[in-house]
């Protein structure tokens, strides 16, 4: 019998107290589905992350080649690239891909971040044998590191009138501190996306080190 398949990706949690800081958005923002005519679902804390790669759906037989690949990757990129522990800041709230169609409500990082870009290409790369396409999932020309905060979804018997909705990002609070968000990237995790165990369904199947590989 063929094993199943494991949705997995790339990723950095934030650590406990970012998480919190970020999870402010939701108590600060509780009428955002009335105002913009949309299901607006705020990402649990113990999901918050930044993405490297999304892999999608990969053969069960052949995660561990994955993590194998992986390690090797980022072992090679701190040889290569003198890499190590470094920091990304978000400074920014941005909707993708639109307001009039908004499908995320994303923290992203704007600034120039040679680390992080040499990280993800590296990963990339290293793993482009185990990625699946994904519809869902944004993808750009370049790097743009980002932690997704929110997702977007409409009542399909009144989507004219939500798509109609003049939204703006000043209906948007944010905490007083949260532009003062460092996401420190020290571990780079292999997570698999578990819908079946509920909405907190993420679970690192593998930890790396950036200052120990």
């Amino acid at each position: 019998m063929t094993e199943a398949k494991r949705r997995l990706f790339v990723g950095t949690f934030l650590d406990a107290g970012q998480a919190a800081t970020v999870a402010q958005l939701k108590s600060l923002n509780p009428e955002l589905s009335q105002k913009w005519h949309l299901k607006a679902r705020f990402v649990p804390l113990q999901k918050l992350h930044l993405t490297w790669l999304f892999l999608g759906d990969v053969e069960a037989e052949l995660v561990e080649s994955v993590k194998s690949d992986l390690e090797k990757t980022i072992r090679d990129w701190k040889h290569t690239e003198n890499g190590g522990t470094f920091e990304i800041n978000y400074d920014c709230v941005v909707v993708w891909s639109s307001l009039q169609s908004p499908r995320v409500l994303v923290l992203e990082s704007t600034g120039a971040n040679p680390p992080a870009s040499s990280l993800n290409k590296a990963i990339n790369i290293g793993l482009q044998n185990y990625s699946q396409k994904d519809g869902k999932v944004e993808r750009f020309d370049r790097f743009r590191p980002h932690l997704t905060v929110c997702r977007f979804s409409y009542d399909s018997q009144s989507k004219t009138k939500e798509r109609r909705t003049n939204r703006s990002l000043d209906d948007f609070k944010t905490p007083a501190n949260l532009f003062a968000l460092s996401h420190r990237i020290d571990t780079i995790s292999l997570i698999e996306s578990d819908l079946n165990t509920g909405p907190n369904g993420y679970s690192s199947i593998l930890d790396i080190s950036i200052d120990s590989v």
